[in-house]
């Protein structure tokens, strides 16, 4: 399978640079200064828990030209920049599939509409890392499998041969029959979470020491998961839903202190929380628009998030 991964940050990086040690023809695109960066130094990927360092010299380009083939694209653009990402893939006139790999709650139905005769894949990845000069620090999120599934709700034998994939390259990974439910329930967390570890200055550590702020946390996922549910949504994955809407508040306030404290909040959240903080302001006012289309009443989270959409 020929593979393209569009967009080189640091989920494009860490997936192209591991499906291609596993020996899959992959080729990533990137751009500007990214693309000198890697066309002199390759990708350079550093397992921050395995302690292991890889450099990987990844085919690069910095198009997608109209009639180049790929049998799968990977797309790992921030939510800011998929509409400019839509517009360049549209131009593409004979790849066949397209997975989507970022936060992307509430238009999933028009991706279906801007690509029509191609098939559609979503999914959201369950790895995090920060730049450290040109070198990419990452994890692979222990509680969140890298997550895909077709955009119409089956599993589709395309599906499961990516699944097979991203295994191969080291990935655990799950399939979801309705990816449009999972990528809102995790963007009413990933939202809160970021809006909460801005509050605090930016610092996973600062807010975890703050139980009050994580309480409002908390509150604020709570609150914004029984909208989602009044919305006929199921709230995946289960270990979400348990840890914001099972087990009692005050265990849940305490988990998140130790890991906004840990590897989960310093490299896997607080980074992108400040690298992408305009990308988190859009998630932020599209979760507003998704609860505050349900009758239940979001007070904790309507505060956090308008105050974090106000931030410059």
């Amino acid at each position: 399978m020929k593979i393209l991964v569009y967009g080189a940050g640091v989920i494009g990086s860490i997936y192209s640079a591991k499906l291609f040690e596993a020996g899959l023809d992959v080729t990533l695109l990137a751009r500007g200064k990214r693309y000198d960066c890697l066309k002199q130094k390759g990708v350079i990927i550093n397992d921050i828990l395995g302690e292991k360092q890889n450099i990987t010299k990844i085919p690069l380009t910095q198009q997608l030209k109209p009639t180049e083939f790929y049998d799968l694209i990977i797309v790992t653009v921030r939510l800011d920049q998929l509409d400019s990402a839509v517009s360049s893939l549209k131009q593409n006139t004979v790849c066949p599939t397209i997975m989507f790999m970022l936060n992307n709650p509430d238009n999933t139905q028009q991706l279906t509409k801007e690509f029509p005769d191609k098939k559609i894949i979503l999914g959201f990845p369950g790895a995090g890392g920060t730049y450290n000069n040109d070198q990419i620090d990452y994890v692979q999120i222990k509680e969140q499998k890298t997550t895909i599934g077709d955009i119409d709700g089956n599993i589709s034998n395309l599906t499961k041969n990516i699944k097979t994939l991203l295994e191969k390259a080291g990935f655990k990974v799950a399939l979801s029959s309705n990816m449009q439910a999972w990528l809102t329930t995790h963007a009413v967390f990933v939202a809160c979470a970021a809006a909460a570890i801005i509050k605090e200055n930016g610092d996973s550590v600062q807010l975890g020491k703050n139980k009050k702020t994580v309480q409002v946390m908390v509150k604020s996922i709570n609150e914004g998961f029984k909208a989602c549910k009044e919305l006929g949504m199921p709230i995946s994955p289960a270990n979400l839903k348990t840890i914001f809407m099972i087990i009692p508040q005050w265990f849940s306030v305490w988990y998140w202190q130790k890991a906004m404290q840990g590897k989960t909040g310093t490299l896997a959240m607080a980074p992108h929380a400040n690298t992408a903080k305009k990308e988190m302001q859009l998630l932020a006012t599209k979760v507003l628009d998704i609860v505050h289309s349900s009758s239940v009443a979001t007070p904790t989270l309507d505060s956090l998030l308008t105050t974090f959409i106000k931030l410059e």
